[in-house]
């Protein structure tokens, strides 16, 4: 009985040990399989449930291959009924995934219409792929593919709301004179924007504080309004161009960022101002022209051009106007002349009587 009962146990175990190496066994090619053989996006979604009307709204996902020993084909086909229009893909309905490429990055944009109906607009995209090359005779294609689930919501609420991700400021010139203007020099303070809300939004104003090197003396304030507005759901550096007319020097920059009356990011920063010309010219305004912005030379061509019309205008005038006196006076010289020769007649006529 022991006997047999001890073969029963080494039976037993047998037959589990072959099974958990089956199990095993097809784990392992599983996961061979996957990592050879796979293709995955991330994230498998493209979600938003704050849109609006004729906003804009951007995704970026990455494609991800197991096994990228060829050239493949992807193919996308978009089911979002009534919304399928609104969405497209930067490298096309086609593309390439090309060989030794393991991820591949795609943005999927969202246009919203202006005229949408309000409401939920859910669907998926889905990815297929095939190899480039032909494949040998009797050989067999395998085509992978994926889906990617939609989920957009558009309502009536038009959000206004943008984080601040960062800052910084540029060196630059001091100010100088052109002719008889002068020129301040340009702070560039920028701003990196991630715009989380429905609608274009920028910061509402930039006060800027300049300070002196040892931050005791406070030396000039300046502030702007005119930023650059961002795109809904878009990450995007701004520059705020603010006038000052310090002289070279280094500074310190205490700086506040509004969202309306609201304080959204504050902070400290450091200033260098160089002499005239230090910069090279490549890191310059592109719009100036002899030392002078195009905005200003437009404004002197404007006021010749006025002053040039305005000229002939005048010339125009006096010139009307002496024509008139010279047909004038030649009417009166007629007059007179035919006066005298009407007496002149009658004269003679009483002389003949």
């Amino acid at each position: 009985m022991v006997n047999k009962a001890h073969h029963f146990d080494i039976a037993v175990i047998s037959q589990t040990t072959s099974k958990i190496f089956v199990f095993v066994l097809f784990l392992s090619l599983i996961w061979v399989n996957v990592v050879f053989a796979g293709f995955g996006v991330s994230p498998p979604y493209v979600r938003n449930d704050s849109l609006t009307r004729d906003s804009h709204y951007e995704k970026k996902l990455i494609l991800v291959r197991g096994d990228a020993i060829e050239d493949l084909q992807a193919t996308i086909t978009i089911d979002v009924p009534t919304a399928g229009a609104w969405i497209s893909i930067d490298r096309g309905m086609e593309f390439i995934l090309p060989k030794g490429e393991k991820q591949i990055p795609i943005i999927v944009s969202v246009d919203v219409p202006k005229d949408a109906a309000f409401g939920s607009y859910k669907g998926d995209m889905k990815i297929r792929t095939k190899p480039l090359t032909p494949l040998p005779e009797g050989g067999v294609s395998i085509i992978l593919g994926l889906q990617i689930d939609v989920d957009l919501e558009v309502g009536k609420e038009e959000i206004v709301d943008f984080t601040v991700k960062g800052v910084s400021v540029a060196d630059l010139e001091e100010g100088h004179k052109v002719w008889f203007w002068y020129i301040p020099g340009k702070i560039k303070f920028s701003i990196k924007i991630e715009n989380i809300g429905n609608v274009k939004a920028s910061p509402s104003k930039v006060h800027i504080n300049i300070y002196d090197a040892q931050e005791k003396e406070l030396l000039e304030s300046v502030e702007t309004t005119k930023i650059e507005k961002v795109n809904s759901f878009e990450t995007k550096t701004v520059v705020a161009e603010l006038p000052t007319k310090l002289p070279v020097g280094s500074y310190w920059v205490h700086f506040v960022i509004f969202k309306k009356d609201e304080v959204v990011n504050k902070g400290r920063l450091h200033l260098s101002i160089l002499p005239y010309g230090t910069l090279p010219k490549e890191a310059k305004e592109a719009t100036e022209f002899l030392g002078l912005n195009v905005w200003i030379w437009i404004v002197i061509g404007a006021v010749i051009l006025l002053g040039v019309g305005y000229g002939r205008y005048k010339g125009y005038r006096i010139w009307e106007k002496k024509k008139k006196n010279i047909v004038r006076k030649k009417k009166k010289k007629n007059i007179v002349r035919k006066k005298k020769k009407k007496e002149h007649s009658s004269e003679k006529e009483k002389k003949r009587i």
